[in-house]
């Protein structure tokens, strides 16, 4: 599957021509590696930071990403904005600093459900991306440290890495790429050492968990 195939060309009348122009070149970028070595790759840590909507449920307000790339996290190589009055600028810069790259959250179904359900009220569409939930993974790489799904402090405590400011999406991002690199470290170790062998053991720890 295309990476954006869904946003194909006309999808969305209320993308003006640079907009598309800045979604069609991501959609020519060549499909990623999933096999390389987690040290040949640039991974793309995500956070949502969500308010409240009028009726109910919660809206997204910003969004922070930060690279892990050939292991290193370089501060410089990160994203954040606010969605504001242009969420399509906003969003479209956000997939534009994702590229091709595995996209790693804490918590999925809070960080990926919102960025997704944003992307299709204002794209028109989500993007086709490999996501990988360090809440899932985390247990599977420290058996040891936990029975279940740790919470993010939890883990981040385990592993003496400050929470910055959890108000604030981008630096919420940089500590969950500190735990990535943790992670990267033992999956190395024990011999998973691709983005496809972090897929391949979420998605076994999903199934014998039955979700």
């Amino acid at each position: 599957m295309n990476w954006l195939s869904r946003l194909l060309p006309g999808s969305n009348p209320a993308l003006d021509p640079e907009q598309r122009a800045a979604l069609d070149a991501i959609i020519a970028l060549p499909p990623p590696d999933l096999a390389r070595s987690h040290y040949e790759t640039r991974y793309v840590v995500i956070n949502a930071e969500t308010g409240p909507m009028d009726g109910g449920g919660q809206r997204l307000l910003a969004v922070g990403a930060v690279a892990i790339n050939q292991g290193l996290l370089h501060p410089a190589d990160a994203y954040r904005a606010q969605l504001g009055s242009a969420p399509v600028d906003a969003l479209i810069g956000l997939v534009r600093f994702i590229a091709r790259s595995p996209v790693v959250v804490f918590n999925a179904p809070f960080n990926q459900g919102t960025l997704e359900r944003a992307l299709e009220q204002n794209l028109g569409s989500t993007p086709d991306l490999d996501w990988i939930d360090l809440m899932v993974l985390m247990p599977s790489l420290f058996p040891e440290r936990t029975t279940g799904q740790a919470r993010m402090d939890a883990w981040l405590g385990a592993f003496g890495i400050d929470r910055l400011d959890h108000r604030d999406a981008l630096l919420e991002a940089l500590c969950v790429a500190q735990l990535l690199q943790v992670a990267l470290a033992r999956a190395n170790a024990q011999g998973l050492a691709s983005p496809r062998d972090l897929l391949d053991t979420q998605s076994s720890r999903k199934w014998l968990r039955g979700s």
